[in-house]
């Protein structure tokens, strides 16, 4: 479903706006693969959460945080100071916006919180894999829950002797440690960067 922008002005500049060419003394995308090493294909969909963010910025006024990996976007792009300062906020956003560190982590940032409000507004739920959800202990619960389950499966397995319960159980605990693989390939963390 398309959803119809808060601010379409601002939304029509920011979709025009490449982050490939000149003013740029560098493709953002190709920057970001080289310090992020993911492929050419996430760190266009990593551009384009960042325009996401830069619009909803522009849009409200008020203070956003970005998620982990839409910081790292955010911050390659001020590198760029002629093309940030002097073309892509005067131009495009209509004032000068400062990068600032994160004060906080996502978990205990507000401002983070009504990003992820005003992101679903203006485009629907965030992924997960782009904008984390804030509240890790229910990841760490649902976690939990998952190997509880699969080894009382397995138990109830030994115990009654049924093979229904053991095939259960151990489809929960794969099913568990793919999830837990697949979130930790997201490209949320990235050691190299978190070390700048």
């Amino acid at each position: 479903m398309k959803r119809t922008k808060t601010d379409r002005r601002l939304w029509h500049r920011l979709e025009g706006y490449s982050f490939h060419e000149r003013p740029l003394t560098r493709s953002l995308v190709e920057t970001l693969e080289e310090v992020t090493g993911h492929s050419t294909d996430v760190c266009y969909t990593l551009v384009e959460e960042y325009r996401r963010f830069m619009y909803l910025v522009g849009s409200t006024g008020d203070t956003l945080a970005p998620s982990p990996i839409v910081d790292i976007v955010w911050r390659q792009h001020v590198k760029d100071k002629r093309a940030y300062y002097e073309d892509f906020c005067p131009r495009i956003i209509g004032r000068t916006i400062h990068y600032t560190p994160a004060a906080a982590p996502v978990e205990e940032d507000p401002a983070y919180e009504r990003t992820l409000e005003y992101y679903t507004r203006e485009f629907g739920r965030p992924q997960v894999q782009y904008w984390p959800d804030p509240d890790e202990s229910a990841v760490t619960f649902s976690t939990a829950m998952m190997w509880i389950v699969g080894l009382a499966a397995c138990a109830l397995s030994f115990l009654l002797g049924s093979a229904i319960f053991a095939i259960f159980g151990a489809l929960v605990i794969a099913g568990g440690l793919f999830l837990r693989w697949k979130f930790s390939s997201l490209p949320l963390h990235n050691p190299k960067i978190e070390a700048e």
